[in-house]
């Protein structure tokens, strides 16, 4: 599956302050922007719209960005912890060695997105619509991903430990670069899902069978 990586112009525009930015622009598209090690921690940016700008090393631990959109946009190495994102839309994203613990991205749309070496523990990804979504040695322990359409979303070499797929399709799903110890998911989930013979045994505890 092919993702289409951001569309950002060869030349961006340094801002220094994010948070003015989005005080004087909060009806407006925040557009063609570099942001370097920004502090926004506890930012309220609800509604905003963010297009082709690139973000590297900036901190929007507990931040609020609910229904908001971000086209061509990407994230190195951004601290996300506990923000809120939900229902955003997401469209041609990366997400790069980004913290994204706790993050709320419920009732989000990702289309061609990738997340790539990022650690999201406990995040809620639920109620999300997912076309061309790659999670790629992403740590998703304990996290949340029910409700969802997953035919068009890839796990590559992720941890999903105890990971929640309730009601979220697995079929056609290829899981075998992925450590699923303890998923939680019930055998509707997992009927078509692409695992090895290891995990395989792993799962036979969703049949109540014990294995001598």
């Amino acid at each position: 599956m092919k993702i289409t990586q951001p569309r950002l112009p060869k030349v961006l525009h340094p801002c220094d302050n994010l948070s003015s930015l989005i005080e004087n622009k909060l009806d407006e598209e925040i557009e063609e922007s570099l942001f370097v090690h920004q502090e926004l921690c506890g930012l309220s940016g609800k509604h905003l719209s963010f297009q082709s700008c690139r973000f590297e090393g900036c901190l929007f631990r507990e931040s609020d960005f609910h229904k908001s959109s971000f086209s061509d946009v990407e994230f190195v190495n951004c601290d996300f912890s506990n923000t809120k994102l939900q229902e955003c839309n997401f469209w041609g994203m990366s997400f790069i060695d980004c913290k994204l613990a706790g993050t709320n991205f419920s009732g989000a749309a990702f289309t061609h997105v990738s997340f790539q070496r990022c650690s999201a523990p406990y995040a809620l990804l639920s109620d999300c619509k997912y076309n061309h979504v790659q999670f790629s040695e992403t740590d998703l322990r304990s996290s949340v991903i029910d409700h969802c359409r997953l035919e068009f979303a890839v796990f590559e070499n992720c941890n999903l430990t105890e990971a929640e797929f309730y009601q979220s399709k697995l079929k056609g799903v290829d899981l075998t670069t992925c450590n699923i110890t303890a998923i939680r998911l019930s055998l509707a989930e997992l009927q078509g899902a692409v695992v090895t013979a290891i995990q395989a045994l792993e799962l036979t505890r969703l049949l109540g069978v014990i294995i001598k």
